[in-house]
C-alpha cells in the first residue's frame, strides 16, 4: 500500500497516476475535513476507465497509514510567487517534524518519499527525526529537474523526449547541476549536436523552470506528480531505476550530514546504491557550492538522530 499525506493538487494527481499505472492501493490523508475523502471518491469513480480494481481510501486519520510500504509526504505550504526559500523552510519544518513522529508510530517499516519543499532540507529533516536508515528516505527533486532538462533539450533538437538521457544533481533549486558530460541523445553525446552557448542557455532555463511555472500559474502540479508515480513504481516493483534523487550520502562525493540530489539506483529497498561518477573540477566545485547552500538551511536541525 502507498499512503500520500497531503491531498492537495500534487498529492491527488500523484494518486491518480499511481492508480492509472496500477502500482498499489492508495490511502490519501489530509487534515482538511472532507478533502481526502472527496478526492478518493472522485478517484473511485474514475477507476473503471483506468481499469484499477484496488482499494482507494481518503481520510483525516493519520493512523490509516498503518501497513504502508511507501509513505509520500506532500503536506505543507507550497512555494508561492514571491516566497523566499527561507520562509518556505521555516513554515514546513514544523509540519514535517510533526509528521515524522506519526510515520514512525504507525508505519515503522515503510520507506519515505519526500515531496515537501525545500525538498533537500525536508529529506534530511525526515532522516534526522525518523531514525530510519538512509536508504529508506529519499526526495524527488533531481528527477523532476532532469525531466525539465530533457524536455528543453528535446525541444531544441526537435527529437523525441524519450531519446534524451540525462541527470541533474545538487540542490533542487537555483544551484542544481545538469551533468552535461553525461547527457546523450540515443547514445550520442549532446556536445556533438549542440554548441556550448546553446547548452548553457538550456542549463539556465532548467534552473529557473520551477519558478517559471510558479510565476505563471501559482504552482507546479503535473510534472511533480508524474515524478512521484515513477519513483513509487521503481520502489514498489523493485525496478532498480537509475535516476537522480535527494538522498543522504555517507561520504559519497565527499559529502555527509545533508540530503542532496545524486545519481542513485532506486528499487525495492529504496536507495539501493548511490552511483559515484567522475566529475570535472568545475562540476565538483559546483556540487560543493550546492551542498553549502543546502546546509545553510539545515544548520538549525542539529545532527542528532531520533534513533
Amino acid at each position: 500500500m502507498i499512503s500520500i499525506i497531503g491531498a492537495g493538487r500534487v498529492g491527488s494527481v500523484s494518486a491518480f497516476n499511481i492508480l492509472r499505472m496500477r502500482i498499489a492501493d492508495v490511502t490519501l490523508i489530509d487534515v482538511q475535513d472532507g478533502l481526502a475523502a472527496g478526492e478518493a471518491l472522485d478517484l473511485i469513480q474514475s477507476s473503471p476507465a483506468i481499469e484499477f480494481d484496488g482499494k482507494i481510501n481518503g481520510t483525516t486519520k493519520i493512523s490509516d497509514i498503518e501497513g504502508s510500504d511507501l509513505v509520500i509526504i506532500a503536506a505543507g505550504v507550497p512555494r508561492k510567487p514571491g516566497m523566499s526559500r527561507p520562509e518556505l523552510l521555516e513554515r514546513n519544518t514544523s509540519i514535517v517534524t510533526a509528521l515524522m513522529g506519526e510515520v514512525v508510530r504507525y508505519a515503522p517499516g515503510c520507506k519515505i518519499l519526500m515531496v515537501t519543499n525545500p525538498v533537500d532540507c525536508m529529506t534530511y529533516l525526515a532522516y534526522l527525526k525518523s531514525g530510519f536508515e538512509r536508504n529508506r528516505i529519499f526526495g524527488m527533486g533531481g528527477i523532476l529537474d532532469t525531466l525539465r532538462y530533457r524536455s528543453y533539450l528535446a525541444l531544441e533538437l526537435g527529437v523525441s523526449r524519450e531519446d534524451i538521457r540525462a541527470l541533474v544533481v545538487g540542490e533542487h533549486g537555483d544551484r542544481m547541476i545538469p551533468l552535461v558530460d553525461y547527457t546523450t541523445i540515443a547514445g550520442i553525446p549532446v556536445r556533438r549536436l549542440l554548441d556550448e552557448k546553446t547548452i548553457q542557455r538550456i542549463v539556465e532555463r532548467t534552473r529557473t523552470s520551477g519558478s517559471d511555472v510558479i510565476s505563471l500559474k501559482g504552482g507546479t502540479v503535473y510534472a511533480p506528480a508524474a515524478v512521484i508515480a515513477l519513483m513509487a513504481e521503481a520502489v514498489l516493483r523493485g525496478r532498480n531505476r537509475v535516476m537522480a534523487a535527494s538522498v543522504v550520502p555517507n561520504g559519497e562525493y565527499g559529502l555527509k550530514n545533508l540530503a542532496i540530489g545524486l545519481p542513485v539506483i532506486l528499487g525495492k529497498n529504496g536507495v539501493e546504491r548511490i552511483i559515484e561518477l567522475p566529475l570535472d573540477d568545475a562540476t565538483k566545485s559546483q556540487l560543493v557550492e550546492s551542498a553549502n547552500s543546502i546546509r545553510s538551511g539545515t544548520e538549525n536541525f542539529g545532527s542528532n538522530r531520533a534513533d
